[in-house]
């Protein structure tokens, strides 16, 4: 006897169990806009989804580009300070001397060889100056 009072409890419980999941399934069928207002929720869902993923998409994207940017930057600012330092050498004066010895085969003028030419005097249209010079 007690084994039939367990069957039928236990089949009670299912029967109930059965009928709460009917009424969860059946609700939705009730409301008429119910369809359209989970049709709009999962799309909403699946919209900001799509966004999220796009955004982060473009995240890594500009991460990779400013990374490249800054590597070029890095790049042109030591080429930058080549030149400098190359423009500091071809100005200096030693170089320019051995560079004119050995490649343009040049040497010193011989002393007997300089003139020293003077400038001719401009005259000048300040009165000031010219009461100051005589």
């Amino acid at each position: 006897m007690a084994a039939v009072s367990a069957a039928r409890k236990k089949t009670s419980w299912l029967r109930r169990q059965h009928e709460r999941f009917e009424r969860f399934v059946s609700w939705p069928s009730r409301s008429p806009s119910f369809g359209l207002t989970v049709g709009l929720t999962v799309s909403s869902l699946v919209l900001i989804a799509l966004l999220y993923v796009w955004s982060r998409l473009e995240v890594i994207r500009i991460g990779y580009e400013l990374s490249q940017q800054s590597k070029l930057a890095r790049a042109l600012a030591q080429h930058n300070q080549r030149l400098r330092l190359e423009l500091a050498t071809r100005k200096d004066p030693a170089t320019i001397e051995r560079f004119a010895r050995e490649r343009l085969h040049m040497a010193p003028p011989l002393p007997s060889a300089i003139r020293m030419v003077k400038a001719p005097r401009r005259a000048s249209s300040d009165p000031s100056s010219e009461s100051s010079s005589r």
